[in-house]
């Protein structure tokens, strides 16, 4: 294998660093850049649809969601809307997820990391951040969060793959990159709350994975000890939701490492989503034995289990009456007077096409 020398990966001609600046400038396409004020708002979108691929989002009573190639958005009991008709016909790039919603935009990545954006009235979806320039190859997961739109750039290829962790007001400016993979390091963005970044780091030469959090301008950056390495984590109200990688228990600890609580343990947990109001866990389970894969939901304090179908959905996302999941269709979740929700798939997802 050759050997990749030891240079910094951001190495370009219209790149500035600040002495005085606590993170240095990224350097952004010109075309990015819009009139558009920088959002103020809480969230993009909730934490448990961004680390499950973010197919649907809610703002306003309305759901923004993709459902048989288009980009639609509809009010809870209601048909949707178009506002993008087969979005893949436009875009150079398919869709994939990672809806934000800020300042009357859908953001969303394509699924070599190009990052669009298209008004939530409808258009023709435009470049925000272009999947390859001079200093990498595409966003991997992206958050928005107060008036910030972070995420996570790989910046080389190969066995040994790097990344930077940045963060960029969604009007195009203010560009940061705020983790630089300085030592061979690859990054995932895991959660952003109102004060820090959480996140999964590897350095190759160890050849191990480990949780990190640090501070939103990037300082401060610690490995959490208090808890074991898990790819799934969701801040909610205090908590870290996690999935345990050693016995795939669904858990919750305190941000400042008390109080850990074990949730739900069999059927095991492939993957999970906490709901914004903290009230409940949907997840896919992992059959063993006699058990039958399904979908279910569990209350944030392990009670109240209930299995809403026979069959796995990987990374489904929560809005309002709907629950779309990229690799298995996109559904609706129907109550019934029971108070136990019943799935039903309305149409195909992109990966069924």
């Amino acid at each position: 294998m050759i050997k990749r020398p030891k240079t910094h990966p951001l190495i370009f001609s219209f790149s500035l660093i600040l002495t005085l600046a606590a993170a240095p400038i990224l350097p952004m396409p010109s075309f990015t850049a819009s009139t558009v004020q920088a959002a103020i708002s809480s969230r993009g979108n909730t934490s448990g649809n961004f680390q499950n691929g973010g197919a649907a989002a809610e703002a306003d009573g309305w759901i923004y969601y993709c459902e048989n190639g288009d980009l639609c958005k509809a009010r809870s009991g209601e048909d949707g809307t178009v506002l993008v008709k087969d979005i893949n016909s436009i875009l150079p790039d398919p869709f994939w997820g990672n809806i934000n919603l800020a300042d009357g935009q859908i953001f969303f990545r394509t699924l070599h990391g190009a990052i669009y954006r298209v008004s939530m009235d409808g258009g023709r979806p435009e470049v925000f951040f272009p999947a390859k320039t001079d200093f990498g190859i595409g966003t991997c997961e992206m958050i928005l969060s107060g008036d910030w739109l972070y995420f996570n750039y790989e910046t080389t290829t190969g066995m040994e793959r790097t990344s930077m962790i940045c963060r960029i007001h969604p009007d195009g400016t203010g560009g940061q990159i705020l983790k630089d993979g300085t030592g061979d390091e690859m990054y995932w963005l895991l959660d952003v709350t109102e004060d820090t970044i959480y996140y999964t780091g590897i350095r190759h030469e160890e050849n191990k994975f480990y949780n990190y959090q640090m501070a939103l301008n990037g300082q401060g950056s610690e490995r959490i000890e208090f808890m074991p390495y898990t790819p799934i984590l969701q801040v909610v109200d205090g908590w870290i939701y996690f999935r345990d990688s050693t016995d795939d228990a669904i858990k919750k600890i305190r941000t400042d490492g008390t109080g850990l609580q074990t949730i739900h343990s069999r059927p095991a947990a492939m993957s999970f989503n906490v709901t914004a109001d903290s009230q409940w866990i949907y997840f896919s389970s992992l059959a063993q034995g006699d058990e039958k894969a399904a979908y279910m939901r569990v209350r944030t304090d392990g009670t109240d289990l209930q299995p809403l179908g026979e069959f796995t959905m990987y990374h489904a996302s929560i809005a309002g009456d709907r629950i779309v999941s990229l690799t298995s269709g996109n559904m609706r979740m129907i109550p019934q007077d029971s108070g136990i929700p019943r799935l039903e798939k309305t149409s195909k997802g992109f990966m069924d096409r």
